[in-house]
C-alpha cells in the first residue's frame, strides 16, 4: 500500500496550480477517487462493482484513519487501486484533494464509498457531457438500493440561504427524471467533472470537513460559464448516509452550519453577500428559537465568529476572477438553449 501523509502534500486554500494543467501527458480517461473512512464491507462492493463496470481508469482510494480495517480487503483483492491513508480524518474535501493532486485522468469521478455503480455508467455520463463542450460537470441517476427511490437527480439551489437540495430524493422512479438536462448543482455522491474545469476553478475547498462541498464546488463552476447537467441514461446505486448512524447526522449538519455563511462570503458580489449573509443569520437563528433547537441555535450564532477567523480573502479572490455570469442568473435559474434533444438520445 502507498502511504502519504498530510503534510508532505502540502494541503491547504485551493488554487488552480495544485491541479495538473491539461496539456500535461494525461494517460487513463478516468481518475475516479473514494474517500473512505470506516466504510466496512460497502467499500469492497463499491470497488468490486467499479472494476466490473468500468475501463480506461486508475482508482484512488484515499482512507481517512479508518479503524475498521476496511482497506484490507480492498488491498488483498485489487492491489492495482492507488491507496493514500492519512494519520487523521481530514473530510472528505480534504482526502479529494490530495487524489486530485496526484491523478492522471481527464476526467475527475467522485464516488462515495457506499455506493454501487452499473453497466456502462461512465460511458452514458461522458457521451452525455461530451455532446456539448460548456458541460464541465455531469452526475448519474442516484438511486437508493431498492432500485425504486430516488436518490439524487442534480441540486436545486436556493440562493437567498445558499442551500441545495437533492432533487427528488425519496421519491419513488416512476420516471418523471428520464431526460438530460441542466441543473443547478450535482452531488459528489457520483458526479464526473472535467479536468481543464477543476484547472480553472480549483480544488475543493477544505475548510469544509463534512457537507456543502458538492453545493460550494458547483457554484464555484457556474460562477465561471461551465453548465452542469443530470445523465438519467447512467444509474449509480447509493446507500445514503448508510454509514452514519441517524442520531449522529444531525450533529454533523449543526456542526457545518457555519459553510453557509462561508460560501456566500466567497462566491455572492459584494453586496448580496452583505445582504444575504446577514439573510441566512437572522432567518435560521429565528428557526432555532422557533423550533427551541438550543444546539442549532448555538451554532448559528457561531457561524459568524467562524467565518471571521477563516475569512476567505485568497478563495474569493479566485472565484470573482473567474466569473463569467452575474449572480441574476445564479438566482435565477433558466437551462439556456443546449441541444436537450441529442443529448437525451445519447442518454438513453
Amino acid at each position: 500500500m502507498r502511504v502519504l501523509s498530510r503534510e508532505n502534500l502540502g494541503l491547504g486554500v485551493y488554487t488552480t496550480a495544485d491541479v495538473r494543467h491539461e496539456t500535461n501527458p494525461l494517460d487513463v480517461s478516468f481518475s475516479i477517487i473514494i474517500v473512505n473512512y470506516n466504510g466496512g464491507s460497502k467499500l469492497l462492493e463499491c470497488v468490486d462493482s467499479v472494476f466490473r463496470y468500468t475501463s480506461d481508469f486508475e482508482l484512488i482510494l484515499v482512507d481517512n484513519a479508518s479503524t475498521d480495517n476496511s482497506l484490507l480487503p480492498v488491498a488483498k483483492r485489487f492491489p492495482q487501486v492507488i491507496i493514500v491513508r492519512n494519520p487523521e480524518n481530514i473530510g472528505f474535501a480534504g482526502g479529494s484533494n490530495i487524489a486530485i493532486k496526484r491523478s492522471r485522468g481527464r476526467w475527475i469521478v467522485f464516488l462515495n464509498p457506499d455506493t454501487k455503480v452499473t453497466e456502462n455508467w461512465l460511458d452514458n455520463l461522458v457521451k452525455c457531457a461530451d455532446s456539448w463542450d460548456e458541460i464541465g460537470m455531469v452526475q448519474p441517476k442516484l438511486l437508493r438500493m431498492d432500485g425504486k427511490t430516488l436518490d439524487s437527480t442534480g441540486h436545486v439551489f436556493n440562493f437567498r440561504t445558499c442551500f441545495a437540495r437533492d432533487r427528488g430524493s425519496g421519491e419513488t422512479d416512476v420516471g418523471r427524471y428520464e431526460v438530460a438536462e441542466e441543473v443547478e448543482g450535482c452531488s459528489l455522491a457520483c458526479t464526473a467533472i472535467r479536468r481543464e474545469l477543476i484547472a480553472k476553478v480549483g480544488l475543493l475547498d477544505d475548510k469544509m470537513l463534512l457537507f456543502y462541498e458538492d453545493t460550494d464546488f458547483s457554484i464555484r463552476a457556474r460562477i465561471a460559464g461551465w453548465k452542469l447537467y443530470y445523465c438519467p441514461g447512467s444509474i449509480v446505486f447509493h446507500v445514503r448516509a448508510g454509514l452514519t448512524p441517524l442520531r449522529d447526522r444531525g450533529l454533523l449538519h449543526r456542526r457545518a452550519i457555519p459553510y453557509r455563511l462561508r460560501m456566500i462570503l466567497k462566491s455572492y458580489s459584494l453586496s448580496n453577500a452583505i445582504k444575504y449573509g446577514a439573510f441566512s443569520i437572522i432567518i435560521s437563528v429565528a428557526a432555532g428559537i422557533k423550533n427551541r433547537d438550543l444546539e442549532y441555535l448555538m451554532r448559528y450564532a457561531r457561524s459568524p465568529l467562524w467565518n471571521l477567523l477563516n475569512l476567505p480573502i485568497v478563495e474569493r479572490r479566485l472565484v470573482q476572477s473567474t466569473r463569467r455570469i452575474p449572480d441574476t442568473v445564479l438566482a435565477h435559474f433558466h437551462p439556456d438553449g443546449s441541444p436537450h434533444s441529442k443529448i437525451s438520445r445519447l442518454a438513453e
